[in-house]
């Protein structure tokens, strides 16, 4: 339960892990991206999560990533290590290792693959709490994990010690705001699929927005979406949020993520490199494709 723990809000923008074309972790490029970032004006940023591709990381990339990041922006900026996985013995002794190397607080979702049952699940984050005693944001997303973590068992792992925030990336617009009402009080909401839905986020309660593919493409003009609407300018506001809308629903449409994010920073001059099997790169065809939208929104200059 946070009771002050943190007072984490604003945007927070889940990076990308660059690899080189040896397939090894390109360290220059994720700082810069990083450095990019904050001086846009981003709050916090999400290390190893799904846009990072968390799960073609080995536990020592992780760890030099969130050493990395803290190293890096540490100083400006509030640094979340995305610590999840299967088995909550391995959470803790990688959650353990990242409070050690400074980071603010850990992300964990819920156990996938194992199809845990209630009972399992809060067992699983009151295990992290009790053994790590650091700020624990809950991740929420179904549609990659098979869980659901719905107001009603939030309202339950709210009372967890160390758990302080929820990123609720359901997807689902009405579950975000019953979560803001049931729990809001007690965890810190954060809105994933902010390029979708960031602005009546904030507008019905949430404190944050985790943003991805548009603050890393666009930089300040997405990033500042948080804060155009806590300053009640919200014309500017719905304004950025239509043209995140288009450019994740265009982009996202084409290969996969983050390969499609990746592709889109390497063509508008950000070192983001390749991605880590099985995520391809994207085909021409798609690349092309890509290359396309980013002319359409003024992006990148159209080709001659």
């Amino acid at each position: 339960m946070n009771n002050g723990k943190v007072g984490w809000q604003g945007n927070f923008v889940a990076v990308i892990t660059p690899f080189d074309e040896r397939g090894e972790i390109d360290e220059p490029a994720f700082c810069a991206n990083l450095a990019f970032l904050v001086e846009g004006g981003a709050h916090g940023v999400v290390v190893s999560g799904c846009t990072g591709e968390a799960w073609a990381l080995t536990a020592e990339e992780r760890l030099r990533l969130f050493r990395l990041a803290v190293d890096a922006v540490g100083q400006r900026a509030t640094v979340i290590a995305g610590t999840g996985g299967i088995s909550t013995q391995a959470v803790i002794d990688l959650s353990l290792a990242a409070k050690d190397v400074g980071v603010a607080g850990v992300m964990v979702l819920p156990p996938y693959y194992a199809m845990p049952g209630r009972r399992e699940i809060i067992g699983h984050y009151d295990a992290i709490s009790r053994a790590v005693k650091h700020p624990i944001l809950l991740y929420n997303i179904p549609r990659r994990v098979g869980v659901n973590l719905t107001p009603d068992l939030l309202d339950e792992l709210a009372a967890l010690d160390w758990t302080v925030a929820v990123k609720e990336s359901s997807g689902d617009f009405i579950q975000l705001v019953e979560t803001v009402a049931r729990v809001g009080a007690r965890l810190n909401v954060f809105t994933g699929h902010s390029a979708t839905r960031g602005v009546p986020s904030i507008v019905m309660g949430a404190k944050g927005l985790v943003s991805s593919l548009e603050s890393q493409i666009m930089g300040r003009d997405a990033i500042e979406m948080y804060d155009l609407v806590k300053r009640g300018d919200l014309g500017r506001a719905r304004d950025a949020q239509m043209r995140t809308l288009d450019l994740d629903q265009s982009l996202r449409s084409i290969g996969t993520f983050p390969a499609n994010l990746k592709a889109a920073m390497n063509m508008i001059g950000r070192r983001a490199g390749t991605t880590r099997a099985p995520i391809l790169p994207l085909s021409e065809e798609d690349a092309a494709k890509v290359r396309v939208v980013l002319e359409r929104m003024r992006l990148i200059p159209v080709a001659v």
